[in-house]
């Protein structure tokens, strides 16, 4: 599907935050205000534009982020629709995602606990969930994380990246859940239409978030883009590097940072110690970047999977 540069452009800045009025993308893509309303309206019915949401830093609040894959039997994908409803519907579940063919695991699920044993309670859940169908499972936790999104769509300029590396215990209240929950949702909805759902004030619900803000819980309002309608590719490695190779780990996800193509990087504790994921053209162009990994960390990983992401359930 056909984006010119200045649809780039545009998703670029929403990217970095979706909520900023049009006037200020209109300015930074020099555009009229009219002319952006337009292109994002276009981007949204082209299905490039999936949904509007905000990432939240939950170590800030005291959770750990897990990450679980499974291999999998064919089996019906209404059946794995049904699965994934139920897990889902958990909420220490973040993200789930159907992965492509090609990829040796074939789900993945993110789930964010406070302590080990509610993961073991929701590994258990999934495991379960899928039992028969099950051929291998692989899971870790995150230790310290990049993300940077799309920053190749704006090369020119620096991309805002939110990071995840240290844990707290910042105080929310049940109605400041309520709100992330409602911001996940669709964090473009009015604060009136919030407010009134929620049965507060509007003043109050720009306080709370003004304060989730302030402490770094609510890290960015942004768009899930479908990055294969935009031509681009999206492939995670997720990789078992040997013990004691802290200091070119730390090289590896330094050089990953300094490189446009590099969307997410994570350092982890597990079977898995290092995940990042990077955004490519083409063939060519992948070949190219894999060749560069594998000159700094190839000599040191044990085992990786190339993974790509067919569709986001959650």
């Amino acid at each position: 599907m056909f984006i010119d540069e200045k649809d780039k452009l545009i998703l670029f800045e929403l990217q970095q935050d979706c909520r900023q009025p049009l006037s200020a993308i209109a300015k930074e893509v020099d555009l009229p205000e009219k002319t952006v309303a337009n292109r994002i309206k276009s981007l949204e019915k082209k299905g490039i534009i999936k949904k509007y949401t905000v990432n939240i830093d939950h170590q800030k609040l005291g959770y750990n982020r897990h990450s679980i894959y499974l291999d999998l039997k064919p089996i019906d994908p209404k059946l794995v629709s049904d699965y994934l409803k139920t897990i889902t519907n958990v909420r220490e579940v973040s993200c789930c995602y159907m992965l492509h063919e090609i990829s040796q695991w074939k789900i993945y699920v993110s789930v964010w606990t406070k302590d080990i044993g509610r993961y073991d309670e929701i590994q258990s859940l999934i495991l379960q969930k899928f039992d028969a169908h099950i051929i291998d499972y692989v899971s870790f936790q995150s230790v310290r994380s990049y993300t940077y999104l799309s920053r190749r769509l704006n090369p020119k300029k620096v991309a805002a990246c939110d990071v995840k590396e240290q844990n707290m215990t910042i105080p929310i209240t049940d109605m400041d859940w309520k709100i992330i929950d409602e911001l996940k949702e669709d964090c473009r909805r009015s604060r009136t239409r919030i407010a009134n759902k929620l049965s507060i004030s509007v003043d109050t619900l720009k306080r709370r978030i003004r304060y989730l803000q302030e402490q770094g819980i609510l890290q960015r309002f942004y768009t899930i883009l479908d990055v294969k309608k935009m031509g681009l590719r999206e492939y995670t490695i997720i990789a078992r590097v040997k013990a004691g190779a802290d200091k070119e780990i730390e090289d590896f996800i330094k050089w990953a940072r300094s490189e446009p193509r590099f969307v997410i990087i994570i350092k982890a504790v597990g079977w898995v110690n290092l995940y990042y994921a990077f955004q490519v053209d083409n063939d060519d162009e992948y070949r190219e970047i894999m060749r560069e990994i594998d000159k700094r960390i190839g000599h040191l990983t044990i085992k990786n999977f190339t993974i790509e992401v067919e569709s986001i359930i959650h």
